[in-house]
């Protein structure tokens, strides 16, 4: 037990034990710790500063904007003093998050400069002096980028098309696999624009906006994607994405072909507050050569509603038949919902 954001109280606590032969870790709060940690034992590891500008969103869009990659309007503000001196400068609709966010967590959609004071009146009130992120609104599809890298080498697997409530909250509804094709022009250019930033070893979920002007980055979590999704991708490639992962992080060849199966995952929202007290059984059966599954949470509450991903349950289906896969899903959400 140590003090896990500081690289140096992670250092002390392994000098102590027998040597890894590897560091790692699945969140992205902790991966810049994990790659100086493995840096000064000299293990395999991902670049500390690409995992520090991934984490802080503020220091994702400076770095796109000195490489004049995909930069858009952005601002971060901490306090009203801040705020004050770029409200006037502010594009409408714009959005506003946490700096070093998770999920969709106090993530918003503001359409007028009142709405963007109130907003952040309330999130101070809670949460004060934490950083928020101001920044242009892109309009267009959500689409994610899942890659996995042995350090040399990175491999695009696919991307999710994702589906998203209404603004001005950003709840993650649904999401399709899309595998990962080389003539794929959206695909290829997220690819090119993940690769750029730094992106290397170890895996990595990207999520952008398909604008008129082609894919712009929203955010780069460089670990594996969550939600459900991680279990899908480890199901499709005949259960070895964690086991890549993991070999990649102690320095053995990345052996992991793309998956090619069809899948869809159906989250179950909540649209008001309060406590699940019953829910759907847990379900599962074949779907053709794949598996279909219902995973319900046994009891959550939900006091107040946070407008993120928060879950009662989600429905996922993974099958070589896309027509099944789609057909399966509807046939289930609708028992469900």
């Amino acid at each position: 037990e140590c003090d896990v954001f500081n690289p140096l109280s992670v250092l002390d606590l392994l000098s102590e034990l027998p040597a890894p032969v590897g560091v790692f870790s699945n969140s992205d709060h902790l991966q810049t710790v994990t790659a100086l940690a493995a840096a000064y034992l000299n293990l395999p590891g991902k670049d500390w500063q690409t995992c520090y500008r991934a984490k802080n969103k503020a220091a994702m869009r400076q770095y796109l904007k000195a490489l004049d990659d995909g930069a858009c309007w952005f601002r971060a503000v901490n306090d009203q003093t801040s705020l004050g001196k770029v409200i006037d400068d502010v594009p409408f609709p714009c959005i506003a998050k946490p700096r070093e966010g998770v999920a969709s967590l106090n993530v918003r959609r503001l359409d007028n400069a009142a709405q963007l004071q109130s907003f952040c009146d309330q999130f101070w009130q809670e949460q004060p002096g934490q950083p928020l992120l101001l920044e242009e609104f892109l309009s267009g599809p959500v689409h994610t980028l899942e890659t996995i890298g042995g350090g040399k080498s990175l491999i695009a697997l696919g991307g999710f098309e994702v589906r998203l409530s209404e603004p001005p909250h950003f709840i993650e509804l649904a999401a399709a696999w899309v595998p990962y094709q080389p003539d794929s022009p959206h695909l290829q250019e997220m690819f090119r624009q993940v690769r750029r930033f730094g992106v290397g070893l170890g895996s990595c979920h990207s999520e952008f906006v398909i604008t008129d002007n082609g894919p712009r980055l929203i955010e780069i979590n460089y670990r594996t994607v969550g939600d459900g999704r991680e279990f899908l991708l480890d199901r499709m490639t005949d259960h070895g994405l964690f086991h890549a992962i993991l070999q990649a992080h102690v320095g053995n060849p990345l052996e992991l072909s793309p998956p090619t199966q069809a899948a869809q995952i159906r989250y179950l929202s909540a649209s008001t507050s309060g406590r699940v007290r019953r829910s759907a059984p847990e379900r599962r059966e074949p779907c053709g050569d794949g598996i279909a599954e219902f995973e319900p949470l046994r009891e959550w509450v939900m006091t107040p509603l946070t407008h993120s991903t928060g879950l009662p349950g989600c429905v996922a289906v993974v099958s070589s038949d896309p027509s099944r896969v789609k057909d399966t899903l509807a046939e289930w959400a609708t028992d469900l919902e």
